[in-house]
């Protein structure tokens, strides 16, 4: 990999960059552009992919319906390194990495202060390099990059129109999705387990820029810094393949090889929010093929295809699964007392509905904690009380 140094010397020979006077290394900050066609492939897809990225899906993660009609030239992938890690008014932002499209190549570029007396400049050079940006993806950029980016330019007295477009912040959506089946939902961890990627060696981990930088400014030796360009620029770029993994994973996770267990659960959950009632039903039905040996994993597929069924007014299909349910974990007491409503009130069986409900408050009575369904163990022998008369016929 190119030096550091030999990229500064190289800045003189690169193409002039379009604003009103562009930076050089007499002005304290340095630019490094690298432009990637998008056949270029990044872990397990290649850049192309966001490009083809489903509009719908992306607006239905991102949560903002302004998404449809952003192009995927005009979305910028954003990532800081920082002088600190906790924020605040004392922290300054010495890199930033940002790549959008442009033809048919991804554009990749990085912003250098070298000098913080210049700050000025480099943000307006940041100004320049990212103008007509109409969406924003980071990876927790709405609690880390985005409101220090906003700080900094006030103190400059500039604004960036970039903090008022659709933004998508990734890590939100990876939390949600693989909260429950993956340990660590940092980037870096991602993409092991998703992306199929491995950094590199000479990688710098995240808690050890800061001091990278301040050694760099007592020493001047670029040497500090080399790891920090490479970690600056496989966040942007795994940024890049993960927001296109996720967007086509959400339209069509039966082709995704990286969707597995607990993944189908949770992405039910969000099918049913956004409306998607079908989707949702196949992605709760899958968890249940592939639940296995994983009795958490069946009984919160069971539980939540149950009552999407119930919701569809699918009533006897739901009633399907809380006797599966049931018999096959013999201590579970919602299914049961699920069944005793549905044959009181929907089949109006008085003795199956009677039946159900005496195994509910058995179940009830083996739990741990039996106390914690008083309420339920209430509503059900109120429930017996109304069985026992109307088998009485009083």
């Amino acid at each position: 990999m190119e030096s550091l140094e030999s990229r500064w010397r190289r800045l003189r020979g690169s193409r002039p960059v379009q604003m009103e006077s562009p930076p050089s290394p007499e002005e304290g900050i340095r630019l490094w552009e690298e432009s990637l066609p998008l056949f270029t492939w990044h872990g397990d897809l290649p850049l192309e992919a966001w490009r083809t990225a489903p509009r719908g899906a992306v607006a239905t993660l991102a949560g903002h319906p302004d998404w449809l009609d952003i192009p995927p030239e005009g979305v910028l992938f954003l990532d800081t390194e920082t002088t600190g890690l906790a924020g605040g008014a004392g922290t300054m932002i010495f890199l930033i990495g940002f790549a959008r499209i442009e033809g048919e190549a991804l554009v990749f570029r990085q912003l250098f202060l070298a000098d913080p007396a210049v700050e000025p400049v480099f943000w307006r050079a940041f100004l320049a390099l990212t103008h007509g940006v109409q969406g924003l993806v980071t990876f927790n950029g709405r609690g880390f990059d985005l409101p220090l980016i906003e700080m900094r330019l006030a103190i400059q007295r500039l604004r960036w129109p970039g903090l008022s477009v659709p933004h998508w912040d990734l890590l939100p959506t990876a939390r949600r999705l693989w909260r429950r089946r993956l340990p660590s939902r940092a980037l870096a961890a991602l993409e092991e387990a998703v992306l199929g990627l491995e950094r590199s060696p000479d990688d710098v981990p995240g808690h050890e820029i800061p001091s990278r930088y301040w050694s760099y400014l007592q020493t001047r030796n670029p040497d500090l810094l080399e790891g920090v360009f490479l970690h600056n620029r496989q966040d942007v770029l795994s940024m890049v393949i993960l927001a296109a993994r996720l967007a086509h994973l959400f339209e069509t996770p039966e082709m995704d090889p990286a969707v597995q267990g607990w993944d189908w659960v949770q992405l039910g959950r969000w099918y049913q929010d956004s409306g998607r009632w079908e989707a949702a039903e196949r992605a709760f039905r899958r968890a249940l093929e592939e639940g296995g040996e994983d009795p958490e994993l069946r009984r919160a597929a069971w539980h939540a295809l149950g009552t999407l069924l119930r919701r569809m007014g699918r009533l006897e299909e739901a009633a399907r699964i809380w006797q599966e349910w049931a018999m096959e974990i013999p201590d579970e007491v919602l299914p049961a007392a699920r069944l005793a409503r549905y044959y009181e009130r929907v089949r109006r069986d008085p003795i199956e509905a009677r039946r159900w409900a005496e195994i509910a408050l058995e179940r009830i009575d083996l739990q741990a904690n039996p106390e914690r369904w008083w309420s339920l163990r209430e509503s059900l022998m109120r429930r017996m009380a109304r069985l026992g008369n109307a088998l009485w016929g009083d």
